[in-house]
């Protein structure tokens, strides 16, 4: 639902299913099935490296622990930093002019300059800042991150996003003790806003860095495509696909009116009303057979009622012309204790936290594979970005 920072992590890493080679973009590619993908060098280490048993590491002692513990919270105050830097404009002044010293930013901005040098230096101890001179600079990729709205992987709104979910734990007490829900659909119009904005950035993630290696459903869409986004929240998916591809006519369809009011909107100030639509739906209400050439969804399979899901992806299967392919963009439940523990997979497992009360249970990777086997989908392409899992299912 919601979209932190990307990590990329060299060589082999534990992803919840075992570890697997990564391209040079930070990316996991498995291959099942009839491969759309053109094929690539994976960068891996040695077959003795990969298998060397791992030393077990040294028992933490008390004050290691304690220090642990200050290491957690300080998350809690990273997020509110960077969303403080983010409504100063000091991402994108440092990503503009590098080097700026924190008086110099602090002239720029318009800010208190002790203020201003407490804040970088806070940043530059979470390593979001490096030193340049007197001066700082974004720290690697970070300028994309937070500092470039136009950037493919504009991330800046996510700590944003999150300190709005932090508004549920005021009632997690209470939900814990009388097993109670607050669903997705019954949080206010700012919360709709504020996860609409925060999740535009997926559709340009997939559309820039992992539809060139799909060359099949590259061709799909720029043939023309039907396509439908399930789930469309507050249309991002609907209006990038339809931008990006001028033959494209897409449906979005979702179960929170304000959503798809938003979605209505932002088709509109695009001017896309011929090709673009939104309906008020949900994924088993589907009732058009062999209609749509490619379905996709951006981070909304976990948010579909547990009793619903098999109901909504033989819907989609059969919502899907033979040949059509379904794209499901979404996190999946760590399978292993160590990637429980490990970035970034951690974070899926972060997620079913913070998303507890909704109702909603993030899958497992082998539950997603069952969901669509048993929809009569083949996945046929797979491959991960940071904490998000990336399937294409055809229908035979």
């Amino acid at each position: 639902m919601t979209s932190m920072f990307p990590t990329t992590l060299g060589g082999m890493r534990p992803n919840g299913i075992g570890n697997r080679p990564e391209d040079r973009r930070g990316r996991v590619r498995v291959r099942s099935g009839t491969s759309l993908m053109r094929g690539s060098r994976t960068v891996g280490c040695p077959p003795t490296a990969c298998y060397a048993p791992a030393a077990m590491p040294p028992t933490p002692t008390l004050a290691d622990q304690v220090s642990r513990l200050y290491d957690l919270v300080a998350g809690y105050h990273a997020t509110h930093l960077m969303e403080i830097a983010r409504e100063l404009g000091v991402w994108e002044a440092l990503t503009r002019d590098p080097g700026l010293a924190s008086r110099e930013l602090a002239d720029r901005l318009g800010t208190d300059p002790f203020y201003t040098d407490v804040l970088c230096r806070t940043a530059f101890s979470f390593g979001l800042l490096e030193r340049d001179g007197d001066g700082w600079r974004m720290a690697p990729h970070f300028d994309q991150i937070l500092g470039n709205p136009e950037s493919s992987f504009y991330l800046a709104c996510a700590p944003r996003v999150h300190m709005v979910l932090g508004d549920d734990y005021r009632d997690y007490v209470g939900h814990f003790r009388a097993g109670t829900q607050r669903p997705y659909q019954e949080h206010g119009e700012r919360f709709m806003r504020e996860v609409a904005e925060a999740l535009k950035t997926l559709p340009r993630i997939f559309l820039d860095l992992v539809l060139p290696d799909l060359p099949g459903l590259n061709a799909r869409l720029a043939d023309g495509a039907r396509v439908l986004d399930v789930g469309c929240g507050g249309g991002w998916g609907v209006v990038q696909i339809a931008e990006r591809f001028p033959r494209t006519a897409c449906v979005g369809i979702d179960l929170e009116p304000y959503s798809v009011e938003l979605a209505r909107r932002l088709i509109a100030e695009r001017g896309l009303e011929g090709r673009c639509e939104a309906r008020v739906q949900s994924a088993g209400q589907l009732g058009e057979d062999g209609t749509y050439d490619v379905a996709t969804s951006f981070l909304v399979i976990h948010e579909i009622a547990p009793e619903a899901k098999a109901g909504a992806f033989a819907a989609v299967a059969r919502a899907l012309k033979p040949g059509g392919y379904f794209l499901i963009f979404d996190e999946t439940y760590p399978e292993t204790d160590e990637a429980l523990r490990t970035m970034p997979s951690r974070f899926a497992a972060m997620a079913q936290w913070y998303e507890l009360t909704w109702g909603n249970i993030v899958g497992t990777r082998s539950e997603l594979h069952a969901l669509c086997r048993e929809a009569g989908l083949e996945v046929v392409e797979e491959t991960t970005f940071s904490r998000f899992s990336i399937l294409v299912a055809a229908k035979p």
